[in-house]
């Protein structure tokens, strides 16, 4: 068996918590870095993963590095099909302030082929760059684990697809800060198995 540890990560500034960030580069909170720290020291006495993975933004490159400090051989590697949506020209404005320009905003999810941001991406086009991602991974990795730390639109949209559910049967899989999940797979068979992840 292999598996993929996929992690979001850790809490933003207050600041940004009402704003719609999406794909934007924002820094953790002070707790958020405490407790990517205190996560990654949890990894040291575990088995050297095959691989670690992140968005390229601050906010998961940092745990990514932690993790990876542990195992001097093992070096992130940087894939931005594991990017939080681009929300486009929504990007830095309030939530009240995306309402107000757009009260159905929530057709990004009942309707994910074909709405989508001004400039931004549907849910459909951003749930195809994770999964194809993913697919990659799948059929390269023999044995062991795979850790990435991404974000909680990607990871959702990915077990939607493991798990053939509509976007509207997402939100169990919308991670809050340092949740995880587990996506197991044998590479004979094909089958993927997806669970939270409980032992990180």
């Amino acid at each position: 068996m292999a598996e993929l540890i996929m992690i979001r990560h850790a809490e933003v500034e207050a600041r940004w918590k009402s704003i719609c960030y999406g794909a934007s580069d924002v820094p953790l909170s002070e707790a958020g870095l405490l407790q990517s720290q205190r996560l990654a020291n949890r990894w040291k006495h575990r088995p050297q993963p095959i691989a670690i993975y992140h968005s390229g933004v601050r906010r998961t490159e940092l745990l990514a590095r932690m993790i990876a400090d542990h195992f001097p051989s093992l070096k992130p590697v940087v894939d931005k099909r594991l990017c939080e949506r681009d929300y486009g020209d929504w990007q830095g404005k309030s939530w009240d302030e995306v309402y107000a320009a757009d009260p159905d905003f929530h057709r990004l999810i009942h309707q994910p082929d074909t709405y989508r941001p001004p400039r931004g991406e549907s849910t459909s086009v951003m749930q195809s760059r994770v999964v194809a991602w993913f697919a990659s991974v799948t059929t390269t990795t023999p044995e062991g684990t795979v850790i990435a730390i991404s974000h909680s639109g990607p990871m959702a949209a990915l077990a939607g697809h493991c798990l053939n559910l509509h976007a509207l049967q997402w939100e169990p899989w919308m991670m809050k800060p340092l949740e995880a999940m587990r996506l197991q797979w044998d590479r004979c068979d094909g089958k993927v198995h997806v669970s939270r992840d409980g032992r990180r």
